[in-house]
């Protein structure tokens, strides 16, 4: 039996009662929208597209005599006495015209003599002419040639059916009123059967425009071709748009009725009176085809995609232009279309079903990699790192593994000179530069410039032979968005010695290596104990500056610059020192941070201040007239209070002291630092911009900051002397800041080369070890009278 068979049993599994219900429903709605406006719109749509491309001319075998505005104004008067149309009948009849049909309205009384001429030029061709009724909307009265007019003539029905929209789409061949059967103008020039009422759609797909018209004034004056009338249909009427005679079309906004029953004759004598099958064939139709996408659905030999529908969809338009090109049938494929959308939407829903769950477990697997990776390199993140780690820990328990964390110099510049995309393609360029020096095959990204890997020590990829190698290549050429760049790079190494538990506080201890890689400017720096900060020594900072101040803990050095023009010293930078009474001397970079994070900078620069006013008292005392420098924090230029202390103290002692004042301090909080700034201008105080070319906006604050100085970043001076690029840049940098009146000073000069370099490029003012190091106000005072000395060779001065 039939219900024992496999692909029954199959389709029964899978045929549940929601698929019928989902069927049965959209059989309803498709049925529904078959008989829907939206659906007969859609259909003259169509209709009006296929007119539009299969486009015909007329049969040749019409005249359209044209009342038209030149024939209307050579009458000057309207209506025409009938003697006109008389004498027109009589000139076509002599050119041999065929059947002539007037669209012309001759129901009213004329005059006698009128209406015996116009009599008179019908019965002398009886049965050949037509002339019009018009049937009313009320169907109880129509319109008729009036008296004795008509009785040798054709009555012919001039009745045009206009669509809801008011459009005349279709076209009827003959009209019945009380008993008496009136064929239209175009059914009668024709030839259709007696009786036949039959409607049918307009072919606007033939050109009526093509049809050859004569004007009624070039008629009545014999200036026509009578080839044009000869065996012709003849069909009069009104072309004028004063006359008010115009219809609206699916193609025209506006045309003469006489071109409707012209596009009927047309249309009639073609075989293209288009008709349409009954509204059941393409709703059966449409259900077919939703039938037929249900079943590739539920038996899975298909999926109905968007794709499949629409060829199914353009099969049901191809079918429908044949039909109306070869048999005249306008197929409504309004419900098969509706068919396809909906087939697709189900097959949506259907694959959405089936890709759920597929897309939870992509989803689950997604959140996994993002969990493991960083989302702007696609390189494995630390959290990564700690679990792969810790998985070879546990399987190859490796006697001694060293953890290698890899930061980029300079990141923050080339972050701001190239964008972040680029900045972040250099770190994945340099971790597969790295795989090909064969340090390890997986990189992990644990910050925006640094990188790190791990390598067994039993493996030989990392001996001190390798070490010794990197520190001295540790400079790698790479391209940045297409111009190659020196990347300097540094590595912190630390041992993992502790095992699984200890792989993160060994990687903590690598990352603090590299910083002190960076500290100490090397290549490499392993990790031990002894770096690690001392937590006591940080809580000292916190709370023992106040305390330092008020036990002289303090005490201030002073660092010369070397005027390049005068070959001399000529100004000094105040430098601050700190020998605290436990933990001995404390960098200035350590706490100058802890000040600005307690509040008590404010307290240490005015207390710098004092003390400069004091030492250049001291010198003014003994011949030296030099300026002072003195650095002041961003954070003190936002405090109003400060700001007015300070200028107080400067007007007072008349010093001539120069505020310094590091471009990146005014990142943070610009507006207010800047007007802590024009505060300082505005009372005269001299103002240098310390650390330029550090920050990510040099151009933008050396135009705000409207300072006399210009002190450059000692990282913009390293390779002057060996990198071409570098000194085109530092030269602009110089004229820029002389165009803006603006002394420039280079700090962190080391040796001969980079102080000649610099001199020669145009630099003003030169500040580092190479000429002097930080001294004491007395020893100042004495390299200030001895101006004498030389900064080259062994007159250069070593001053701790």
């Amino acid at each position: 039996m039939s219900s024992d068979l496999p692909w029954y049993r199959n389709l029964r599994a899978r045929f549940q009662t929601k698929h019928l219900l989902s069927i049965l429903l959209a059989s309803a709605l498709l049925t529904a929208f078959s008989f829907s406006n939206i659906a007969k719109d859609l259909n003259d749509g169509l209709a009006a597209l296929k007119m539009d491309v299969l486009k015909r001319n007329p049969s040749g075998n019409l005249t359209i005599i044209a009342i038209d505005t030149p024939s209307i104004t050579s009458a000057e008067t309207w209506p025409w006495p009938r003697e006109r149309f008389a004498e027109a009948l009589s000139n076509l009849n002599a050119a041999g015209a065929g059947m002539i049909a007037f669209d012309v309205d001759f129901s009213a009384r004329s005059t006698p003599e009128g209406d015996a001429a116009l009599k008179a030029a019908i019965d002398e061709n009886p049965g050949w002419i037509i002339l019009p009724t018009f049937i009313q909307r009320d169907l109880t009265h129509k319109n008729s040639p009036f008296g004795e007019i008509g009785e040798n003539a054709v009555l012919g029905s001039v009745n045009i059916e206009l669509s809801k929209d008011g459009r005349a789409r279709s076209y009827r061949r003959g009209f019945f009123y009380h008993g008496q059967y009136y064929a239209s103008l175009g059914g009668l020039l024709s030839g259709v059967e007696p009786g036949d009422t039959r409607s049918f759609q307009i072919d606007y797909g033939i050109d009526i425009e093509k049809i050859d018209t004569i004007s009624f004034h070039d008629l009545l004056h014999n200036r026509f071709d009578t080839a044009l009338v000869k065996d012709r249909n003849i069909l009069i009427g009104a072309t004028a748009i004063e006359l008010g005679d115009m219809v609206t079309t699916p193609h025209q906004a506006a045309i003469p009725g006489v071109y409707i029953h012209a596009a009927g004759y047309e249309s009639l004598l073609q075989n293209r009176a288009i008709t349409s099958p009954s509204p059941l064939v393409p709703v059966l139709a449409g259900i077919f085809v939703l039938i037929a996408g249900a079943w590739i659905a539920l038996t899975q030999k298909l999926v109905c995609t968007s794709a499949s529908q629409a060829s199914v969809a353009s099969a049901a338009i191809g079918v429908s232009f044949c039909l109306y090109a070869v048999f005249a049938i306008n197929l409504n494929v309004a419900p098969i279309l509706f068919a396809c959308l909906w087939n697709t939407g189900y097959a949506i829903r259907q694959l959405y079903i089936r890709k759920e769950r597929e897309l939870v477990e992509q989803k689950s697997a997604y959140l996994k990699y993002m969990a493991r990776h960083d989302v702007e390199t696609g390189l494995p993140n630390r959290e990564a790192f700690l679990e792969d780690v810790g998985l070879m820990v546990r399987r190859d328990n490796p006697e001694t593994l060293y953890l290698v964390a890899i930061g980029i110099d300079r990141f923050r510049e080339i972050r701001g000179a190239f964008g972040y995309a680029n900045a972040n393609a250099l770190v994945k360029s340099l971790s597969s530069a790295l795989k090909e020096e064969g340090v390890r095959n997986t990189f992990y990204r644990l910050d925006r410039s640094v990188v790190a890997t791990w390598v067994d020590a039993g493996s030989g990829m990392l001996n001190q032979e390798a070490l010794d190698r990197f520190e001295k290549n540790s400079t790698y050429l790479m391209s940045v968005a297409g111009q190659p760049l020196n990347v300097t790079i540094r590595a912190g190494v630390s041992v993992l010695s502790q095992g699984e538990s200890g792989i993160e506080e060994a990687l903590e201890n690598a990352v603090l290596a590299l910083d002190q890689a960076r500290k100490h400017n090397r290549a490499v720096a392993r990790w031990a104990g002894s770096d690690k900060e001392n937590p006591k020594l940080k809580l000292a900072m916190l709370h023992d500056i106040r305390a330092g101040l008020e036990k002289d803990e303090f005490h201030i050095v002073y660092q010369p610059k070397y005027s390049v023009r005068e070959s001399r010293f000529t100004d000094l930078e105040a430098l601050i020192r700190w020998s605290h009474n436990r933990f001995g001397e404390i960098p200035p970079g350590d706490f100058i941070t802890t000040a600005e994070e307690t509040g008590a900078i404010d307290l240490l620069t005015l207390w710098i201040t004092e003390r400069v006013i004091r030492d250049r008292q001291y010198m003014h005392a003994r011949g030296v007239n030099a300026r002072i420098a003195i650095n002041v924090s961003g954070r003190s230029l936002c405090d109003e209070a400060f700001c007015d202390e300070m200028i107080e103290l400067l007007q007072d002692s008349a010093a001539d002291i120069t505020i310094e004042i590091t471009e990146t301090a005014v990142i943070d909080r610009p507006d207010l630092a800047i007007q802590g700034i024009a505060k300082f201008r505005r009372h005269g105080i001299r103002l240098s911009i310390d650390d330029y070319g550090s920050g990510q906006s040099s151009l933008n604050y050396l135009k705000t900051l409207d300072a006399q100085e210009l002190k450059v970043d000692r990282s913009m001076i390293l390779n002057v002397a060996n990198n071409q690029r570098d000194r085109l840049i530092l030269k602009s940098t110089f004229d820029l800041a002389h165009a803006l009146n603006m002394e420039v000073v280079c700090e962190g000069v080391e040796d001969a080369t980079t102080f000649a370099a610099l001199a020669a490029l145009g630099c003003d003012k030169i500040q580092g070890f190479f000429l002097a190091r930080p001294m004491p106000i007395e020893e100042a005072v004495l390299v200030f009278r001895e101006q004498d000395v030389q900064p080259q060779g062994s007159k250069r001065l070593h001053t701790v």
